[in-house]
């Protein structure tokens, strides 16, 4: 019972997870020299940086080609990510220069550890499950059995 509920729990998280990407909704991914004409350009508004990306808020929407169920269509995207070393923004003070001229807000972020526990933990649920399942089926054989015997010898 608990096994179906956890299937559908993350079967629904998938669909809304493929719902997003077909719909274009995350941040589109940007080269790193395009992230700075946007910066010397001036449509930067804030920079986050997580780990090695950064997301990038703009001050007005960038044209990008994303694809729907309908095909690829052309949309506004006002967040884009960058991958980028959190040591590279932080040490090239030419960058960090164009970033304070340009008046853009720069934070940085722990990347969170969620993702790497979920994934450490999995294998354990998993043989959990797999074996409660099976022990499961073992008892059920075993009651099936012992019906069978007495039924047979009255």
């Amino acid at each position: 019972m608990a096994g179906g509920v956890l299937a559908l729990v993350l079967l629904a998280a998938l669909g809304v997870w493929g719902l997003t990407w077909w719909s274009g909704a995350r941040a589109q991914v940007v080269p790193y020299t395009a992230f700075r004409s946007l910066l010397e350009t001036g449509q930067v508004a804030r920079v986050a940086v997580r780990g090695e990306t950064a997301t990038v808020t703009l001050n007005q929407g960038l044209p990008v080609r994303v694809l729907t169920p309908g095909g690829p269509v052309t949309r506004d995207a006002r967040q884009v990510r960058v991958r980028v070393p959190e040591q590279v923004i932080a040490s090239n003070t030419h960058l960090m220069a164009l970033i304070q001229q340009r008046r853009v807000a720069l934070r940085f972020e722990q990347p969170t550890q969620w993702p790497g526990i979920l994934l450490n933990v999995l294998p354990v649920i998993l043989l959990l499950g797999w074996t409660a399942a099976l022990l499961g089926v073992l008892v059920w054989l075993g009651w099936w059995a012992a019906r069978r015997v007495k039924v047979a010898n009255p």
